[in-house]
């Protein structure tokens, strides 16, 4: 049925709305290269990638390479004036030679050492913007006052045995008297054997040799008037073009081109140049005013600031062979597109609102639910934009700490504040399930349908929709905190817990023992592998591994750079068998052989992830949140895929003086040190590689640095051994070697030797004549070395006195706030409640936490929170009597011990503390903020006591406090 012509004309603008809308799907995660980089110019002309993996930048002030880290510029020692405008680059595909136009001229070089292009003696200037084409028969085409010429030669002359540059016009008089339109040329291109050129308005064709019939395309073949800046054959044979103002498309085995126009809003600013580029999947990209337009089969799609691009124009695309996408744009340097095609990220832009991200879950086919700090988000397939959750009951909920999934679709919700609620997608309705003593760490539904709650006191479980919540008995598992629950192959069930494993098998429960290497806090995330064996993350940095042996754990420690470093709030087990760990850096994949570390240098939103915020879909693609929205990889095995780094020289001199490779360097104690800089190729630009290096028979060296000194070496041949190490992919690069000889200094010839031998006996004869006299002054300079000896020996002593005590200070203390650290001031608690005068007057103990710290570390940053906590330390440590003690118990949790004291004095004096510390400002630069404390306080008469007892009495009471509202001293009551 046709539309009436007015409804047709709507549903036509619609539709091209439609297409040019700005893309609202994802937020992006760039890195960015400025000066900090090397970069002294940030207006980017041309970006390159050369068959050897080396990034060249052109900008306005010269040519840059990257070595893998930073960006170095090209001078004087590689064939550049200081600050030339660098117009275009090229490479040769026959040679590999990279040709570089700047407004000063042309050259040609092999990316180590450049030389001018100058035919008859003079510069070769290219037209700003225009490319270069190399010709299969050697010829380069180049653009000159709208001219387009060809050249030839290689510049070395007859005396270099080869052929001097020659540059002549491309077409005759009688060609351009045909066709006015070849004197104007805009832009040039090979494509399958023809060079297609921007010739005035309209786009002309050629055999590629320039003899054949010149063919022109107009409107009458869909090419509108317009000025043709950029080309492109896309890998399916369709040739784009660019103009000003219009952008066309002839298929593969079409005769006429077909518009493609992008929004006329998008191309108001007239460039003098029109970039194409085609990503990994076939689609193609091309700059717009504030941006990039993506075509796929939809039409296209506006990449802007809003998804975290820089909001500014951008000059230069390139993909890289790692598949890395590189911009480089007007003013604000070059910005690397991090997992371009493989991570999409949702975050505030995209309507998620409440972050950090707590929880994921995939509620149907169509629908994405994000529980988080202030309640939860939906995301339905196809829409780029979240929407609110359906969850209403009063009050609302906040800190959805968990989320699983039941039998008939309805979805588990867990809250911080105690709550347990069940939604139910049929009727739309949510209603409250139970209100647990303590808040809920994660939910899980095993196979027999029944969801097991852990929190922060024990093990509880609900056996159906309609039963009521039960409490597993505390003498069957834990009274204490377990955060994460694990079902393996065979339908076993893993708590996580404070006091150690727990096992659910055949209806019976287990405290599991452990032998072996394992950690002294209690374990907060557990993982089942397909051997049954356990991956176990801690209260403490590290991740351990774990096989069952009855009813006990053989553990042992991941050896691992990372993980040695990382707190698991997650560790989890995919469809493939893969383990994925997730914590305050980044995220770590093990895929059975390798480690691979995940970060904002591979796409990542943020480097840090959420307790339960991992989720892998029914399609293998992984959703991971994080404080600032959630990664979705949507292809994990690209991102484990390990690209090996290669190591390459760029430069070995001495002083300003290239040596050759095997060549002789001069170090007599005058000349310059021996100078090697490198670049790192392959993966380079994932994050900042380190290097290790030696000279052959020596002892391996790391550095960070691109750069190497030597100085004072002795005379020989020498090899020196580069090689780069990624710690993301645990990975060493083979070797880089580098040659070099030393010669023999003046003073270590024949003739030398012979002097010193004649100067030597004469000595020898002096020494004899007066021998029973210096044998009686070696004597008294021996009684001289021997007092001295003795007064060194003595100093040495005082100072390993000296150094005992400072290690005995870093053992005991905590390096941020100087108090005692956890374990000493638990060996203080244990000691006053086994002294045997404790009884006299009682003994106080409070656990004090910082009310919202986290928002500190939120709004202000963790320099501010470490302040925060020092200050807090201090009023802390000043508040106290003789003998009485504080020590950090962990993150922002302090112990105070106040020996000597009656319960009465004990209360009073924890609130004159409390309100004393919580009353005075903090200042952050600008910024100024109060900080109150929660504490949890037991006291402790003639009853015995453990030092666990008394915490466990103290936390109860601190949590008290919290729920009471925070700011406040809370007294453990028991009964």
């Amino acid at each position: 049925m046709r539309l009436p012509g007015r409804r047709l004309l709507l549903a036509m603008v619609a539709l091209l709305l439609l297409a040019g809308a700005p893309l609202r799907a994802q937020q992006y995660s760039l890195q960015n290269y400025d000066r900090k980089a090397g970069l002294e110019s940030l207006t980017i002309t041309a970006l390159l990638q050369d068959r050897r993996g080396f990034v060249w930048a052109g900008t306005e002030m010269g040519l840059y390479r990257f070595n893998g880290g930073n960006f170095e510029r090209m001078g004087v020692a590689q064939g550049f004036d200081k600050g030339e405008y660098v117009t275009t680059m090229a490479q040769d595909p026959r040679d590999g030679l990279l040709w570089v136009a700047t407004q000063s001229g042309l050259r040609r070089g092999d990316g180590m050492h450049f030389t001018k292009v100058e035919p008859n003696g003079q510069p070769l200037v290219v037209d700003v913007g225009r490319p270069l084409v190399m010709l299969d028969d050697g010829r380069v085409l180049l653009v000159r006052n709208d001219e387009l010429m060809a050249l030839s030669g290689d510049g070395r002359g007859k005396d270099g045995q080869g052929q001097p540059w020659r540059l002549q016009p491309m077409f005759d008089a009688a060609q351009l008297a045909a066709l006015p339109a070849l004197r104007r040329i805009t832009t040039a291109y090979l494509a399958q054997g023809r060079l297609w050129l921007g010739c005035g308005t309209a786009v002309c064709s050629l055999d590629a040799s320039g003899h054949g019939q010149v063919v022109l395309h107009g409107p009458r073949q869909g090419v509108p008037a317009d000025g043709w800046m950029g080309m492109l054959l896309d890998r399916a044979g369709n040739l784009w073009l660019r103009g000003t103002r219009h952008v066309s498309v002839r298929l593969a085995g079409a005769t006429r081109f077909t518009a493609r126009d992008l929004p006329e809003s998008a191309t108001g600013v007239v460039k003098d140049d029109g970039r194409f580029v085609e990503d990994r999947q076939g689609r193609v990209l091309t700059t717009v005013n504030h941006g990039l337009a993506r075509w796929s089969d939809a039409g296209w799609t506006l990449i802007d600031s809003r998804k975290g691009l820089p909001d500014i124009n951008i000059n230069a695309l390139m993909f890289d062979t790692q598949g890395s996408f590189w911009l480089g744009t007007y003013g604000r340097g070059i910005a690397r597109w991090a997992g371009y095609g493989t991570v999409e990220g949702w975050g505030e832009t995209q309507g998620m609102q409440g972050l950090p991200n707590w929880s994921i879950l995939r509620a149907d086919a169509t629908h994405m639910w994000f529980g988080n700090e202030l309640g939860g988000s939906v995301l339905e397939h196809g829409k780029t934009r979240l929407q609110p959750w359906p969850v209403r009951i009063d009050p609302l909920p906040r800190q959805a700490l968990s989320l699983a999934k039941a039998a008939d679709g309805g979805i588990w919700i867990g809250l911080y504040d105690h709550r347990l609620l069940r939604f139910d997608p049929a009727s739309g309705g949510t209603r409250l399930v139970a209100r647990l003593p303590a808040f809920i760490k994660t939910l899980r539904v095993d196979r027999q349908q029944r969801l097991w709650i852990a929190t922060v006191n024990g093990i509880y479980y609900l056996d159906g929709e309609d039963a009521a919540v039960q409490r597993v008995a505390a003498a069957q598992t834990t009274d204490r905190q377990c955060s994460d629950i694990a079902e393996g192959d065979d339908g076993t069930l893993w708590f996580a817990c404070n006091t150690g494993v727990l096992r659910y098998a055949g209806g019976q429960w287990s405290r599991m023992q452990t032998r072996g290497k394992g950690p002294v806090a209690g374990f907060s995330a557990v993982a089942v592998d397909a051997d049954g064996s356990l991956w176990l993350g801690a209260n403490e940095p590290g991740v351990w591994r774990a096989s069952v042996q009855g009813d006990q754990l053989d553990i042992a420690p991941i050896v691992d750079a990372w993980l040695d470093n990382t707190l698991a709030y997650f560790i989890r087990r995919d469809q493939r068998g893969w383990i994925w760990v997730g914590g305050g850096g980044g995220v770590d994949i093990f895929d059975g052989r390798y480690w691979t570390h995940l970060s904002r240098d591979e796409g990542l939103l943020w480097d840090e992830a959420d307790q339960n915020a991992f989720f892998e879909d029914t399609d293998g693609s992984v959703w991971i949140g994080s404080p600032v929205g959630v990664s979705h990889i949507l292809h994990p095995q690209e991102m484990v895929a390990r690209s090996p780094h290669t190591v390459a020289i760029t430069s070995v001199t001495q002083g300003d003086a290239p040596v050759e490779a095997g060549g002789e360097v001069n170090m007599d104690g005058h000349a310059a040190p021996l100078t090697v800089r490198y670049a790192v190729l392959g993966g380079a630009a994932n994050g900042n590689p380190r290097f290790r290096y030696r000279l052959s028979g020596s002892d391996w060296v790391d550095t960070h640095s691109y750069v190497i000194n030597f100085t004072g070496l002795s005379s020989g041949n020498y090899r020196l051994e580069i090689q780069a190490l990624d710690d993301d992919h645990r990975t060493t690069s083979a070797s880089t070697y580098v040659d070099f000889h030393i010669p023999r200094p003046w003073w270590e010839m024949w003739w030398v030797y012979l002097v010193e031998m004649l100067l030597l006996a004469l000595l020898l004869a002096i020494i004899w004549r007066w021998y029973s006299r210096r044998l009686l002054r070696q004597n008294r300079q021996l009684e001289a070395l021997v007092s001295g000896r003795t007064a060194e020996l003595t100093e040495e002593k005082r100072e390993l006195e000296r150094t005992r005590a400072e290690l005995y200070q870093q053992a005991t203390h905590d390096s941020l706030t100087g108090l005692h650290n956890r374990r000493a001031i638990l060996e203080r608690l244990a000691a006053r409640l086994e002294s045997p005068g404790r009884h006299a007057a009682g003994l106080a103990v409070g656990l004090v936490d910082v009310d919202h710290f986290k928002r500190i570390n939120d709004t202000f940053g963790h320099q501010a929170g470490d302040a925060a906590l020092l200050t807090i330390a201090q009023r802390l440590q000043s508040q106290l009597r003789d003998g009485d003690r504080v020590g950090r118990y962990g993150g922002e949790e302090l112990l105070v011990v106040l020996p000597n004291i009656s319960r009465k004095a004990a209360i009073e004096r924890m609130a004159t503390i409390q309100s004393a510390v919580s009353a005075q400002p903090h200042r952050w630069g600008a910024q100024h903020f109060t900080v109150t404390l929660s504490i949890g306080m037991v006291w402790i008469g003639d009853e015995a006591a453990s030092v666990e007892d008394v915490i466990r009495r103290a936390d109860t009471a601190l949590y008290q406090a919290k729920h009471r509202g925070r700011d406040r001293v809370s007294e453990f009551m028991s009964g």
